[in-house]
């Protein structure tokens, strides 16, 4: 079994430097997927105002540079019109470099967990990298890496609920445990428009869930020997007190649900109350 790598690499080697923007790349796989000129607009109105306040992180490539850290910067700087940016020019590895990009976009609001998901596969593909070492690089726990690598398997509708921040994370993995896809439509729309905490998401796949198994089956009849006549009576159970019940002493009732209803509620009543009899009749009567 291969034991994982759990150490830490050390900080890469750092300078800061004014770069053009011509030597400057788009970073090879970007961690965001939505990325845009639209989406960048309050940025570029930002740089324009004070400049860029954070430095871009890069890395040599040849005579040229890759965006490490910072590509919304980079798009916003180039439609702002910059002809040079500020850097941190790092000698990364490729794994401290994938480090570097994990912890900008990581702790961002507004980076989708599908966008994430897909970065942790590249890493664990393209990187060699195990979940375990993952967790560690970005200093989150195995749970944490594989909820969001489990997002693969989400129905298309839940992921882009959970993109568009309609619902939150845990209410997402409660309801990917649906298997009937129209129940789980159903419930996520209900969720879209009035809100839904992880518990009540979580009683209604039980609930619901539960409402799919298969009913109990009736106890077959058993024979038994009566010590007392050494007779062999047939048995069955209660369905009502669940305890054993002599056929001969069983009763087949067939009843509509509001018809029990309405005899237990006259069995109930005030004026049965001191006349067992009439309630015994009523409910006799109804159940007949």
């Amino acid at each position: 079994m291969e034991t994982p790598n759990t150490q830490l690499p050390l900080p890469p080697k750092t300078d800061f430097k004014i770069l053009s923007l011509d030597l400057i790349d788009d970073p090879e796989k970007p961690m965001r997927s939505d990325l845009t000129p639209e989406s960048v607009q309050d940025l570029v109105l930002s740089i324009k105002q004070v400049g860029i306040i954070e430095p871009l992180v890069v890395k040599p490539k040849g005579s040229r540079f890759e965006v490490i850290a910072g590509h919304r910067r980079l798009v916003a700087a180039e439609i702002a019109g910059l002809a040079q940016v500020p850097c941190f020019v790092v000698d990364a590895t490729k794994e401290q470099g994938e480090l570097l990009k994990i912890h900008e976009n990581l702790y961002r609001a507004d980076v989708k967990p599908s966008d994430e998901a897909e970065h942790f596969r590249y890493l664990i593909e393209q990187h060699k990298l195990s979940p375990v070492r993952l967790a560690k690089l970005i200093n989150k726990s195995e749970t944490y890496v594989s909820d969001r690598l489990s997002i693969f398997g989400y129905p298309p509708e839940l992921r882009r609920a959970l993109d568009a921040k309609e619902i939150n994370f845990s209410v997402a993995k409660e309801f990917a445990k649906l298997e009937d896809l129209p129940k789980l439509r159903e419930y996520l729309k209900y969720a879209v428009l009035n809100g839904i905490t992880q518990s009540l998401a979580r009683q209604w796949v039980q609930d619901y869930t539960r409402s799919k198994e298969p009913a109990p089956t009736a106890a077959p009849f058993t024979p038994a020997e009566d010590p007392a006549t050494g007779k062999v009576e047939s048995l069955s159970t209660c369905v009502y007190c669940m305890k054993p019940i002599n056929l001969k002493e069983a009763n087949v009732v067939y009843i509509h649900d509001d018809c029990l209803r309405e005899a237990n509620g006259r069995i109930s009543s005030p004026e049965n109350e001191n006349n067992p009899a009439q309630a015994t009749t009523v409910s006799q009567n109804s159940a007949s």
